[in-house]
């Protein structure tokens, strides 16, 4: 059985010191395996040493994490239930051997900046940072904090990697000057922390959802559904025709950038949805209709016909503040003047509906 560590190709990183004085420096691994890497940081990590006052500062620090457990252990035995009285402790040399062991086992903390997600290519970007560096008291460093949006003491080294869950491929890739460049000047808007568990429970799950395949046998039974869908629509059969629709959106859930043809598959569901969403407002099930639109118009911010049809589902949903706002939304992309006039017409019907409807009601609640 083989104990070798992937091979890695030769790359681009970066160290951005923590002096801003010093320009981001573009370094380059040679290339050989992950071990040799993780050597190369943890070497340079490990030579900042800690003075007397930060080893007494991490003493205090690691034995306060003892604390509790040798606090149950009194009690236990104060109980009766303990195995008998323990040598005495050289306080002194157990700290020393604690701050030993820990900076044996020290190197860096990986913090993400960017995930590999569709958005970024998938490719993500993390700082490699002194997982000691408040210990050290080393300084801070404001350009590799405002990428982390959280605070950073010491040099920091920014690395990529490629990470498609779907074609299960993982490696190092280039980290150039430009690609900090663009991370400073354009901050994530997501700090991620690791030990946030919910926050990387929902990255996970995003992760899993961008891992599903669609296969060319389940992309022509979806439009052959939709072709189902839409002669159950011209019969004015509504409810098997959702049915029909709900099955080309199923089947096209999932990368279509791996199909053959991606626009097509795209276009393919967008009309699926666009589609489905006119059969629930027909059939009155005005929520599903708001969701199904809303959707459309987040696969393409550009379609005129789903901030239409949202615009429709949002009157009947009586959310007229929203349906105004598609509308204008509809306006701004070019629509027709004709039809946005109708809708705000729509909008104003329904607004002045429900002032009167409100109207009525307060009007008997206070009639003497």
């Amino acid at each position: 059985m083989s104990t070798s560590q992937p091979i890695v190709k030769p790359f681009i990183y970066l160290r951005i010191p923590s002096e801003d004085v010093k320009p981001v420096e573009e370094l380059h691994f040679n290339g050989h395996n992950e071990a040799e890497l993780r050597h190369t940081l943890t070497r340079f990590f490990r030579q900042s040493l800690l003075s007397d006052d930060q080893k007494t500062d991490m003493a205090r620090h690691l034995t306060d994490k003892v604390n509790e457990s040798a606090k149950k252990r009194a009690e236990k035995e104060a109980n009766g239930c303990g195995s008998g009285a323990e040598p005495p402790v050289d306080v002194q040399q157990q700290q020393a051997s604690m701050i030993d062991q820990y900076l044996d086992q020290a190197s860096y903390e990986i913090i993400p900046v960017t995930m590999p997600m569709r958005s970024t290519q998938y490719i993500g970007t993390s700082l490699y940072i002194d997982d000691s560096g408040a210990f050290k008291d080393l300084p801070l460093n404001y350009r590799a904090s405002k990428l982390a949006q959280r605070e950073i003491r010491g040099d920091a080294f920014l690395l990529s990697n490629h990470d498609d869950p779907a074609l299960d491929e993982w490696g190092r890739v280039d980290c150039p000057l430009q690609r900090y460049e663009e991370l400073y000047t354009d901050s994530p808007k997501i700090a991620y922390d690791p030990s946030n568990q919910t926050q990387m429970t929902q990255a996970a799950k995003l992760r899993e959802s961008e891992a599903k395949k669609i296969s060319v046998e389940d992309y022509e039974k979806a439009q052959q559904a939709k072709e189902d869908g839409n002669r159950l629509f011209t019969a004015n059969d509504l409810p098997a025709a959702v049915q029909a629709y709900s099955m080309t959106v199923d089947l096209t859930d999932g990368r279509r950038d791996l199909l053959p043809n991606e626009e097509a598959a795209t276009q393919l569901r967008l009309s699926a949805l666009l589609n489905r969403c006119l059969c629930f407002t027909r059939l009155k099930n005005f929520p599903k209709a708001v969701k199904d639109a809303q959707a459309a118009a987040y696969l393409d911010p550009k379609s005129l016909k789903a901030y239409y049809r949202l615009t429709y589902a949002l009157c009947g949903a009586q959310e007229y503040e929203a349906a105004g706002q598609a509308c204008e939304t509809y306006a701004q992309l070019g629509g027709a003047e004709e039809d946005v006039a109708a809708m705000r017409t729509a909008v104003a019907a329904g607004e002045a509906e429900v002032k009167k409807t409100q109207k009525q009601m307060f009007s008997k609640m206070f009639r003497s």
